[in-house]
């Protein structure tokens, strides 16, 4: 039987859920019909029907960009999806007035900011219907996860003090924030402390950055298993090595899944509860295609390439071909009837690492090294030129294996490479609340010169 406390928290979770859906109902049931549209699309048995469906989803914003904004207006051949350019944050700021539907007041479109992975502020717009159809998604996704409908979020990421909700939006929400700029030793043995006093069913979303250190404290600390409900793991931004997933399913019972999205669209790709690695493309809401990394030619299936998304709701600014800035691959799976799926998601094209024969490295090599180094706080490695490198740690205390990093990242990178360690007291967050642990230097100052040229 369940004790007193906990049949209580277990109410208030229900009616969380039920008034939830009680006040869509009352508005329109507006996210329900968006919530069952999206499970729709993933339905193996209505595939066929939900494929028509995207498609005509596809061809009425195509219409709609073309017919109400601008940008679109005045170019001519626009039949299909890959008549349309390819565009970017760089175009859409140029042009910023010009991609906002005539169909809508501007004051009454919702501005979406993002510090962007550079710091640079970039804004987009998004419509009343669209902002319905992320909330929809953000419930089918964590679902997906294990997430239920009014389970206790604990939420990691920068929080901006003036644009944080208020603390009842918080409590009607079931949401605790946690900001990571302050995250450190005595806040993770906070959280950690409150999650097992507490008899909520848990969901944890927080930058993958965060969720590591969570695992280096518990593992430090020889804290032991967390004895707290927490059915979900979503990490969110960064990209979430092993040592994280393989960690808190050791001490908190969980398997945690890497989640891909950005605020201009949305979630776009999610990975999959079983464990497999592969991500779930969100094809409900979105069109996604991989362009070879120096042309706009489609990539070949597995071959890495830049990700280019079309918003497929977003009405009041159509967002039609949007390069993300991040690099992946896409597979087919020939035993799903959605059968394309992300393979890899690289992060950021301009933080990709390379040898010194100019050859792509795996960031996941570097997530994949480091996690044997508990006494290594925070890294960052840094390709400054084509065959220079630098490391920057943080450790706790002293650290005698410098010889041994530098031989296995030598291994990967090439035994010409030129590597050196350099020691901080703290690898800084960007405006983002992203703490980078690759830069590449030398492919910006490269794509710099090009640029001048």
């Amino acid at each position: 039987m369940l004790n007193p406390k906990k049949r209580q928290i277990t109410m208030l979770e229900t009616l969380r859920k039920q008034a939830f859906w009680s006040l869509d109902f009352l508005r329109g049931r507006k996210v329900w019909n968006h919530y069952h549209d999206i499970a729709h699309v993933f339905t193996a048995a209505s595939f066929g029907k939900a494929a028509v469906r995207c498609e005509k989803s596809l061809t009425a914003i195509l219409q709609h960009a073309i017919t109400t904004t601008e940008f679109y207006k005045n170019r001519s051949g626009l039949k299909s999806l890959y008549d349309f350019p390819v565009i970017n944050k760089s175009i859409i700021r140029a042009s910023f007035k010009s991609f906002i539907s005539s169909k809508f007041k501007e004051s009454d479109l919702i501005p979406v900011v993002t510090s962007g992975s550079t710091g640079t502020p970039f804004k987009v717009y998004h419509d009343r219907n669209k902002k319905l159809r992320n909330s929809a998604d953000a419930i089918f996704f964590a679902q997906l996860a294990g997430y239920s409908l009014g389970n206790r979020i604990i939420y990691m990421k920068i929080w901006v003090k003036d644009k944080m909700k208020s603390s009842f939006r918080f409590w009607m929400e079931n949401t605790i924030p946690i900001d990571v700029i302050k995250f450190d030793d005595i806040q993770i043995a906070g959280l950690l402390h409150k999650m097992e006093h507490d008899k909520s069913t848990f969901m944890i979303v927080g930058y993958s950055s965060a969720l590591e250190l969570v695992c280096k404290y518990i593992e430090r600390t020889h804290k032991g298993s967390v004895e707290a409900n927490v059915k979900s793991v979503i990490a969110i931004s960064e990209t979430l090595n092993d040592y994280t997933k393989e960690t808190f399913h050791k001490y908190f019972g969980v398997l945690a899944v890497s989640r891909y999205s950005n605020l201009e669209n949305g979630i776009i790709a999610q990975q999959e509860i079983t464990g497999s690695g592969k991500y779930i493309i969100n094809t409900a809401s979105y069109v996604v295609e991989i362009l070879k990394m120096n042309s706009d030619d489609q990539a070949e299936p597995g071959q890495m390439g830049r990700i280019v998304v079309t918003d497929l709701f977003n009405y009041g600014m159509p967002i039609i071909r949007y390069d993300t800035g991040d690099v992946g691959a896409i597979s087919v799976d020939s035993s799903k009837a959605e059968n394309m799926y992300f393979a890899k998601i690289e992060g950021r094209k301009i933080d990709m690492l390379y040898d010194t024969n100019g050859n792509l490295v795996s960031s996941y090599m570097v997530y994949k090294n480091m996690w044997q180094y508990t006494d290594i706080i925070q890294y960052q490695l840094i390709q400054k030129g084509q065959k220079e490198y630098t490391i920057k740690i943080n450790v706790d205390g002293s650290f005698s294996k410098e010889a041994k990093l530098i031989k296995e990242f030598k291994f990967y990178l090439g035994e010409d490479a030129i590597i050196s360690i350099e020691y901080v007291s703290e690898i800084p967050l960007l405006s983002s609340g992203k703490r980078k642990m690759i830069v590449n230097k030398f492919l910006q100052k490269h794509d710099e010169e090009y640029k001048i040229a």
